[in-house]
């Protein structure tokens, strides 16, 4: 009797199981919720990359202890390199397929600006034109991007 309950209840919690995660599918925003997430990601990468810009800008006019602007911009690349990484996982709906490529070339080159501006203070260069100009120039496009929706 004792063996035959046993499996009776290792059978229904394996049933369950297979039910329970078995019976979902994975949802897929529709275009306007992935248009809503692609807004929010280009905004927030706007900030990463402004902080990126601004704690270039203070350091290199000492105005903040050259470790803070490290530990500042490690904190933006990581914000920035989630936000691409969050966005890329979703699933994109078949009528905005081209949007999202754009849209994660734009977070991905954010990431990997703000990583440029961390190895740049990590190596004491905080006036770099270039690369100011290039913050400059991505978060115009982020900016824009976010706004166009």
């Amino acid at each position: 009797m004792k063996g035959t309950l046993r499996r009776t209840v290792v059978a229904i919690t394996a049933a369950a199981s297979v039910l329970a995660t078995g019976g979902c599918a994975v949802s897929a925003p529709d275009a306007a919720g992935w248009d809503e997430q692609a807004r929010t990601s280009l905004a927030d990468a706007a900030g990463e990359v402004a902080t990126a810009r601004l704690t270039l800008e203070t350091a290199a006019d000492e105005r903040t202890w050259p470790s803070y602007a490290v530990v500042v911009l490690a904190e933006a690349e990581d914000a920035a390199a989630t936000l691409h990484d969050d966005l890329a996982k979703v699933q994109v709906p078949a009528e905005r397929r081209e949007v999202a490529a754009e849209v994660l070339g734009l977070l991905a080159a954010a990431a990997t600006s703000v990583r440029e501006a961390r190895q740049a203070a990590v190596g004491g260069r905080y006036g770099d034109p270039a690369l100011m100009q290039e913050l400059d120039r991505l978060l115009q496009a982020l900016e824009s991007g976010a706004e166009s929706g």
